[in-house]
């Protein structure tokens, strides 16, 4: 018997916080920083990913009472966003440069949609 969406969004926020929380870790013991705008870059992408870790779980929550379609899109975007914009921040703070200097921008609309769509979600009638 396949589980509800909620648990399935459930389980994908407690990934985000996993890898948040490991990447703090990476980012205070393992991985040396050339530079205080790296840190700061580093310091940025944790935020954001665990900021939005923790309200990936609490839209979960909120799905499992709400069964609104629009609720699981807008957790959708919200971790393709964080992936994109916190990801894409990792890789600059480590001196990589295979990645466009546009994703950021590109994650951080994409967390500006999710938030706005779920808004819209919860004011909609297309309640199930």
């Amino acid at each position: 018997m396949m589980a509800q969406p909620w648990r399935w969004l459930a389980c994908g926020a407690t990934v985000y916080g996993v890898t948040a929380v490991i990447l703090a870790a990476l980012g205070a013991h393992a991985i040396a920083m050339d530079s205080p705008a790296a840190e700061r870059l580093w310091s940025t992408a944790l935020q954001i990913h665990m900021f939005h870790a923790a309200t990936m779980l609490a839209i979960a929550a909120l799905a499992s009472v709400t069964r609104t379609r629009g609720i699981i899109s807008g957790w959708m975007l919200m971790a393709l966003g964080t992936m994109v914009f916190s990801g894409s921040l990792y890789f600059r703070a480590t001196g990589s440069t295979m990645l466009p200097n546009a994703l950021p921008p590109v994650g951080g609309f994409l967390l500006i949609v999710a938030w706005l769509w779920i808004g819209v979600a919860l004011l909609g009638k297309d309640q199930k």
